[in-house]
């Protein structure tokens, strides 16, 4: 009886995220364009996360009407970041339909993928794991030569640390070899002085409200809806130095903050790290409070003492005030 409700409570979700889906970018008006709030913004880059492509043309609708805002940009942005989950599968023909969307707007020369689980599930739909399909594609939608899923790159000279998983699980695998990798580039970052911007598709363990917003179980294991058991390791790593920014997505959450009453909130601090959470562009979820409609990531706008994040509604050209958040740069 009870797996019965649940299977139904389930279809009504689909149902209405399907709809939702549709009619979003007919909601709400255009405030005006993207542009960065002030002339002494030293870099300034679209993050997104989760948007789930497939061959559908409502999925690759909603994707084009948040690419048509960016490239209508005022101020052209330096970056563009997909953090993960880019598409629903990873099957092939998903990916060149990402790479044929994208490559229709010049919003940047500077677009940078990051793998997410989903990406990992597709090769030749054995569903076995594969990288081969996001280096192939990392090339040809983005220009970016790569040879594994984990890779360094800039933005605006500020240094940009990008993690992606070894296995075809949902939550990540990293090996030694990564791990060496990233101790070794993060201390090299480092010597900039300058914020480092780390790019994983799944936030630490017990951030963001999890593990329960993953299950919605009172009981749930501590490692649901994070890194899993490296978390603790590239947490300390990144403890190491001033004004980490690492970025996230995953848990299919919306934009909310901790005035809203909930256990989630989109930024947060852990340690010296500052843990943001990017809310799926494709989807939202109806048990979460705060912003919930699809079509939303985060402006960073990058200044000498601070950066901005400024929440905004892509698919609807609007801006999200009440979810931004300004990050102290420690000096």
């Amino acid at each position: 009886m009870l797996s019965a409700v649940a299977g139904a409570v389930r279809f009504v979700m689909v149902a209405i995220m399907t709809v939702v889906t549709f009619i979003t970018p007919f909601l709400g008006k255009k405030e005006g364009k993207i542009e960065r709030k002030a002339e002494e913004c030293k870099a300034a880059f679209a993050a997104i996360s989760d948007t789930h492509l497939t061959d559908s043309f409502i999925r690759l609708g909603m994707f084009e009407f948040g690419l048509q805002d960016m490239a209508e940009a005022t101020d052209r942005l330096d970056a563009l970041v997909i953090n993960g989950d880019i598409t629903d599968h990873g099957y092939p023909e998903h990916w060149q339909a990402f790479t044929d969307t994208l490559l229709k707007y010049d919003i940047s020369d500077n677009n940078i993928m990051v793998l997410g689980n989903h990406d990992t599930w597709g090769g030749d739909r054995t569903g076995d794991y594969t990288k081969e399909n996001f280096i192939k594609y990392s090339k040809e939608a983005t220009g970016r030569e790569i040879d594994n899923v984990y890779f360094t790159a800039e933005i605006n000279g500020y240094p940009v640390i990008v993690l992606g998983s070894q296995s075809d699980h949902t939550g990540p695998t990293f090996y030694q070899d990564q791990l060496d990798w990233f101790a070794e580039e993060m201390e090299k970052a480092s010597e900039k002085g300058l914020p480092i911007f780390v790019f994983c598709h799944q936030p630490f363990n017990g951030t963001h409200g999890l593990p329960y917003n993953w299950e919605m179980e009172k009981d749930a294991d501590p490692t649901e809806g994070g890194i899993g058991e490296h978390s603790d390791y590239i947490l300390n790593i990144c403890n190491q130095y001033k004004n980490v920014i690492f970025i996230s997505g995953h848990v299919h959450a919306g934009l909310s903050n901790t005035e809203d009453g909930t256990n989630y909130s989109s930024v947060e601090k852990v340690g010296n790290v500052t843990s943001v959470n990017l809310p799926s562009y494709e989807y939202f979820d109806v048990l979460r409070h705060g912003h919930m409609v699809n079509g939303t990531g985060f402006v960073f706008e990058v200044y000498d003492g601070e950066i901005l994040l400024r929440a905004r509604n892509f698919a609807t050209g609007t801006w999200l005030e009440n979810y931004d958040v300004t990050i102290e740069i420690e000096k």
